[in-house]
């Protein structure tokens, strides 16, 4: 190992370990282990944790050869929780994992548990730093955020919350497929339905009905509290402006003429 190299290690064993100055090669300094250029493509992203103060963590999630979706040493790296502030990582049954290798055939199917530790409550943002392989190219990757119950695009924006200080290990899960739940992507919701068409952007709630005239609009926030109310609209098209929230998910409540009610999930950035 040449000089100026800087590496963690963990034993596994109890028994001590010892460095020697007798163990020093003087004529050979060119043992470095990151120059070798990777000939095989590996599928690869890496995602950061940060916040507007300044707050960074970053993790890696990569499919290769020899890999197991198990704990493997050679390919597995555990989170030494160095960070004053935050502590970012994916989870493989109880261990946490700064880089985790996880099998080939690749699979959409599969999911990765993700987790995190704040000693700070705010606003943090979770975005995809790089890609190689398969997420470069045509594979989506996505965020679940089982609090408020979406599955954002990572690969088409980065995603912003809102949270307490604490340690929340089942908050938050990387896959491949968007599953049956809302889907957000940059500023854009869609939800079609019976052909009531509820989108967001810029701040601006759309709802439009292809089927029967709107009747009444009621927009509660998720403790169930009733922030907007439209009676009487007898139009097919809706728009609300000025809802004084930010990043939270709302359900809107929407009555037709013909005395139909939908309920639609949208989230406010």
């Amino acid at each position: 190992m040449a000089s100026g190299q800087g590496f963690f290690l963990k034993a596994l064993t109890n028994n001590p370990i010892k460095f020697k100055n007798n163990m020093r090669l003087g004529t050979i300094n060119t043992q470095f282990f990151k120059t070798g250029k990777e000939t095989a493509v590996q599928d690869r992203v890496w995602l950061n944790f940060t916040n507007p103060q300044g707050a960074f963590k970053q993790i890696l999630v990569g499919y290769i050869e020899e890999a197991t979706n198990g704990v493997d040493i050679r390919y597995d790296a555990a989170s030494f929780n160095a960070n004053e502030y935050i502590d970012f990582y994916s989870v493989n049954g109880t261990k946490k994992l700064s880089i985790q290798g996880r099998a080939l055939p690749f699979e959409k199917s599969d999911v990765v548990p993700l987790a995190y530790k704040s000693t700070i409550a705010g606003e943090f943002t979770i975005a995809i730093d790089h890609a190689e392989g398969i997420f470069s190219g045509e594979q989506k990757v996505y965020l679940e955020d089982k609090v408020k119950d979406i599955v954002h695009d990572l690969s088409t924006a980065d995603y912003t919350f809102k949270t307490e200080a604490g340690t929340f290990a089942e908050r938050f899960e990387l896959r491949y497929r968007a599953a049956n739940k809302t889907t957000l992507g940059t500023d854009d919701v869609e939800n079609t339905q019976k052909g009531l068409f509820v989108a967001v952007k810029n701040k601006v709630v759309k709802i439009t009905s292809t089927a029967e005239l709107i009747k009444e609009v009621y927009i509660y926030d998720t403790t169930g509290r009733l922030i907007y109310t439209k009676n009487k609209v007898s139009a097919a098209e809706l728009q609300i402006q000025n809802l004084q929230v930010t990043n939270q998910l709302l359900l809107v409540k929407v009555t037709l003429e013909n005395d139909q009610t939908e309920t639609r999930k949208i989230i406010i950035q």
